[in-house]
């Protein structure tokens, strides 16, 4: 099975992923990916209920920088969509903590090549170009 979050690589990937992807760190493992994974569950939790909604997830991805400028909102509803269907595996209509970090540690297993805990800027790479690619 293909893992279609994964083709939006530069826009959906910094906001729950992309802590395993992060461009500051030369390599992050499993472990500090789940911490900052944490801080943005929280931050895209915007009522505090311990659930993402689509809504929250939606807005969260229209907020982010993507390259020049924002993400056109219908754009940013398609992205919330595919990311929101893949990590809602109950499909309750909301995702826990719990879920979403089932979902990162999916990809971050994904691009974690060699099986060493940690991405390596050459992975890093390695995800961009399939996330470009729509691989």
């Amino acid at each position: 099975m293909r893992f279609a979050p994964l083709r939006l690589g530069a826009a959906l990937l910094p906001l729950m992923a992309g802590a395993a992807f992060s461009a500051a760190a030369a390599q992050d493992t499993a472990q500090s990916a789940a911490a900052k994974f944490a801080k943005e569950f929280a931050a895209t939790d915007t009522n505090k209920d311990g659930a993402l909604t689509r809504d929250e997830v939606q807005a969260r991805i229209t907020n982010m920088a993507a390259g020049r400028g924002r993400i056109d909102p219908v754009h940013a509803k398609r992205l919330a969509d595919l990311w929101f269907d893949r990590a809602d595996v109950n499909k309750d209509g909301k995702v826990t903590q719990k879920e979403a970090q089932a979902l990162l540690a999916a990809t971050f297993r994904r691009y974690d090549r060699d099986g060493d805990g940690k991405i390596s800027p050459e992975e890093r790479a390695a995800a961009a170009g399939a996330a470009k690619s729509g691989r």
